[in-house]
């Protein structure tokens, strides 16, 4: 049998390895939680360009590219599956494939099959094998889907599914109080968890927007770029790390975050009034208008555009069309402390020092951490000592 025939029936018997695997994982899955799950063939996810078929739960996506060599996902659509459950449907995956293509070269050698099923049955054995161990041994390499996401080979997830049923209340307690918003307490059982090896994407999330929300952001960097030297970051990660930077007075390296965001999804609205912010205190105003412009077309009532933008207005002479952008972004949102400084500032360049100086100790009132706020009421003081 030629070299040509032999390389045809290694592509197709990879391709129904591949199959036979996503199955594995599927039909487990649909029995244990009844409801539906997804497959994708030739894929990590996507849709365009694919085949779509379903078979009571079974939703089946064939992409077109069909590239059997490596590519396949199941995806249920069950929430909150037990460990146990998991541990089974993700284990089925890799054995179908092998416990199959031990059962035919079993029948083929026991039969005394021709040569062409011998073949069949060596090469679909061989692929087996190679699939049970190339998934089964863990990889904690990210495999990137269509959607962005990202997920980890099969014996990366037990791992974690094995992790996790060792520190499962410490998990559900740190996620609780997260949503809670009682974020001191979260960051406590969130490091203990990292530092006992529940590695995951959404406990480094967690952590970098809680130590964010307490405003500390020395640990936020430091999570941050401990979450970077292991994973790819999405865009609003890369957002939060702009925010960092733009918080620790490290303009010019947040707006390299914040272009790393937008090149991944342009109509970040964090992301884009963010840099405009960034440059705003690099005083570059006129091309922060131009992203906060942005960010009200994404959204015409954001609130935080609309008064960065009526600063660098009023901080490139045009004051009044500046005062009516903070005027608006107060009636959208009268919590917003940066109205009142950015108001004060206004009230400042105008001469009247007072006013300024009542606003700023309002923003202060409202949020100590205001940027700058307090060298801004020292600068009325000034003047009156002056």
């Amino acid at each position: 049998m030629g070299f040509f025939i032999i390389f045809i029936l290694i592509v197709l018997i990879r391709g129904m390895v591949v199959i036979l695997h996503e199955l594995g994982h599927a039909i487990p899955a649909i029995i244990l939680t009844k409801q539906q799950v997804s497959i994708y063939i030739g894929s990590y996810g996507e849709r365009e360009k694919s085949i779509n078929f379903t078979i009571g739960l079974l939703d089946v996506w064939i992409s077109y590219k069909m590239q059997f060599w490596r590519n396949g996902l199941c995806s249920p659509s069950a929430k909150n599956i037990s460990i146990n459950k998991q541990v089974i449907y993700i284990l089925c995956g890799p054995l179908c494939a092998m416990f199959l293509a031990s059962l035919f070269l079993y029948f083929a050698i026991s039969f005394e099959l021709n040569d062409s099923f011998m073949l069949f049955g060596a090469l679909f054995f061989v692929l087996s094998i190679v699939d049970f161990f190339g998934n089964l041994v863990p990889n904690d390499t990210p495999i990137t889907l269509a959607n962005g996401g990202h997920t980890i080979n099969d014996g990366a997830q037990l791992i974690r599914l094995f992790k996790y049923k060792k520190f499962v209340n410490e998990h559900k307690g740190a996620v609780q109080l997260f949503n809670d918003k009682e974020y001191e307490k979260s960051t406590e059982l969130l490091e203990y968890l990292l530092e006992s090896g529940l590695r995951e994407v959404h406990i480094y999330k967690m952590i970098t927007q809680a130590y964010i929300q307490l405003k500390n952001y020395e640990r936020a960097r430091f999570w941050k770029d401990e979450y970077l030297r292991k994973f790819k970051l999405d865009s609003d990660d890369y957002s939060n790390a702009g925010l960092i930077f733009c918080r620790l007075h490290l303009n010019e390296e947040a707006l390299l975050f914040f272009d790393q965001s937008l090149e991944i999804n342009p109509v970040n609205i964090y992301s884009l009034n963010n840099k405009g912010f960034a440059l705003m205190v690099l005083e570059r105003y006129e091309e922060s208008i131009h992203f906060f412009d942005k960010a009200l077309e994404v959204d015409s009532n954001f609130a935080y555009s609309l008064s960065n933008r009526g600063l660098s207005k009023i901080k490139t002479g045009n004051l009044e069309d500046g005062l009516l952008d903070i005027q608006k972004s107060m009636q959208l949102d009268a919590s917003n402390s940066y109205c009142y400084r950015n108001l004060g500032i206004y009230h400042f360049e105008i001469g009247e020092k007072e006013k300024a100086k009542e606003l700023f100790l309002k923003s202060k009132e409202m949020d100590p951490e205001t940027y700058l706020i307090d060298d801004l009421i020292l600068s009325t003081e000034r003047f009156y000592s002056e």
